[in-house]
């Protein structure tokens, strides 16, 4: 089953001259940072993940990292076992989205996740962090 990430992970903006010099940073409410990159398509198994991530911004946004948890839900939650497989993992999209753009991004666990009796896997999948590239001298001020 895919649960939408509720974006607990902190959404750092970086807002960056053209030239590359950072002038300051801010962090947004995930709310707001969640309306400017998504996934869409998103299809998430214990073997693989996949979707597209969009950039609804006007800038340019790169280093984005999709964050992958397998949560680990025991068949009987009142006697769980002592060594949860659960995982979690940063995947790095190496693209630079400018404004509207989009790019697919996929995730084979390497190793694969073990196969087991005792429960089974709940993928999560969100946007842990991105940065905004921005021209724009003021707008960390």
């Amino acid at each position: 089953m895919i649960r939408a990430m509720t974006l607990g992970v902190m959404i750092l903006i970086v807002f960056a001259f053209t030239s590359g010099k950072a002038n300051g940073q801010t962090v947004l409410p995930p709310q707001e940072a969640a309306r400017i990159v998504q996934l869409h398509d998103l299809k998430a198994t214990p073997s693989l993940v996949s979707g597209v991530v969009v950039n609804n911004s006007p800038h340019v946004i790169r280093e984005i990292q999709v964050l992958i948890k397998y949560h680990w839900l025991w068949a009987n939650e009142f006697k769980p076992g002592l060594d949860s497989p659960g995982r979690v993992f940063a995947l790095k999209v190496d693209k630079e989205l400018k404004p509207g753009e989009s790019t697919a991004f996929r995730y084979t666990p390497d190793p694969p996740l073990p196969q087991r009796q005792d429960g089974q896997y709940d993928p999560e999948v969100g946007v842990a962090s991105f940065t905004i590239v921005s021209s724009d001298t003021t707008a960390a001020r």
